[in-house]
């Protein structure tokens, strides 16, 4: 969704304002090769993780769409994304809602702290990462199919209902095509609940990126020094 060319240009950014503001203290003594190499590999795995915790967040978005969009009978309009490639409609447009949500409460500017502050704690010419790195990742894998379950259960529910009706009438007046009228319902329906309920998504969202955040920032302090 965001170009490379824009995205490098942010990291270039962001690294020489993280030079010039954050003074960095290690020897330079017994520098080897190897030993750089593993401070590039642990910045990396540092930055890795970070990033997984947010596109675990993310991906819940696109997943409680993709739930949406099956009992929508959505499923077959797809649409392509740089980021993950075949996508429904609806994916896309919770995509752009977190985006929504991420900017407008300000969540990015704690993200960029969270970044200065891993260097604290984290500091360059570390050698090692303290315990319960990766186990605290992937125990938050879960987040995925949690928050995607809580953003998608009220719609999937009203929609199965309308599927359950539609199947009661098919039974009491044969005479009607519920197959001609079923699908422009259950989208008529599946997009009024969504307008309806697009608040619930928008606190939903930002009450789990608050979590984000904190476990963002527990997870660099647990992991420094």
């Amino acid at each position: 969704m965001i170009p490379t060319n824009v995205k490098i240009l942010l990291v270039v950014s962001l690294s020489f304002f993280i030079v010039k503001n954050i003074s960095f203290t290690f020897s330079l003594e017994d520098i080897t090769l190897y030993k750089i190499l593993l401070m590039i590999l642990l910045e990396l795995l540092i930055g890795f993780g970070i990033g997984l915790l947010v596109n675990f967040f993310v991906s819940a978005f696109s997943y409680a769409a993709e739930i949406i969009s099956y009992f929508m009978g959505l499923t077959v309009v797809n649409m392509f994304d740089p980021t993950y490639g075949q996508i429904s409609v609806l994916s896309k447009l919770f995509l752009m809602l977190f985006y929504i949500i991420f900017f407008a409460s300000g969540a990015y500017g704690y993200f960029v702290s969270a970044l200065f502050m891993s260097f604290s704690y984290i500091p360059l010419g570390m050698m090692h990462i303290q315990g319960g790195f990766w186990q605290f990742i992937i125990q938050n894998s879960f987040t995925i199919f949690v928050l995607a379950f809580k953003l998608a259960f009220p719609f999937a529910l009203i929609l199965y209902l309308v599927n359950l009706a539609l199947a009661l009438v098919n039974r009491l007046i044969p005479q009607i095509n519920v197959f001609i009228v079923g699908l422009p319902l259950q989208i008529f329906i599946g997009l009024a609940a969504l307008a309806l309920g697009a608040s619930v998504i928008v606190f939903t969202g930002e009450q789990y990126l608050k979590d984000l955040i904190h476990n963002i920032i527990y997870l660099i302090k647990s992991s420094g020094k």
